[in-house]
């Protein structure tokens, strides 16, 4: 079982590499980040078959030796870079203004309608209650055209 826990450790860091990178491709700055999802996706399989060679060999594995610790410090090496250069892109490309604005505009837009909509509803509804209290009703203009009004 100890054999195991570095070829697992470094899978694990590859494996969070991988979906890191996959995440940051869906972000603004995506494109840049293709590369490192192919090569960290190239560690995860070599780390992989690096643990299936270990399970299927049956041989003696000494997991302290540098050559078995080398693909456990590529792996947190690679792992940091990827998050340092998320960092360093995040500081370096600029928000797009236009697309932010519009995206705030829109928000403000649907707020406002929102808040219109409750306005009118709640007038309608006093409107609705109004409609049968015979004291709210205007007596004056009943049988009168608008221009009788001002013939007085």
């Amino acid at each position: 079982m100890y054999n195991y826990v570095i070829p697992l450790i470094s899978l694990l860091f590859c494996f969070m590499a991988f979906l890191t990178t996959m995440r940051f491709i869906l972000s603004r700055e995506g494109i840049y980040w293709l590369l490192p999802a192919i090569i960290s996706l190239i560690f995860l399989f070599q780390n992989l078959d690096l643990l299936i060679q270990i399970t299927e060999m049956g041989l003696p594995y000494d997991p302290m030796t540098p050559r078995n610790i080398a693909p456990l410090a590529i792996a947190v090496l690679y792992y940091i870079s990827i998050i340092t250069f998320h960092y360093a892109l995040r500081f370096k490309i600029a928000e797009n203004r236009f697309r932010v604005e519009n995206r705030k505009n829109r928000s403000e837009a649907v707020f406002i309608e929102k808040v219109e909509q409750r306005k009118r509803k709640t007038e309608r509804k006093r409107k609705e209650d109004n409609l049968g209290n015979k004291s709210r009703e205007a007596e004056i203009y009943d049988n009168r055209e608008w221009t009788d009004l001002f013939d007085d």
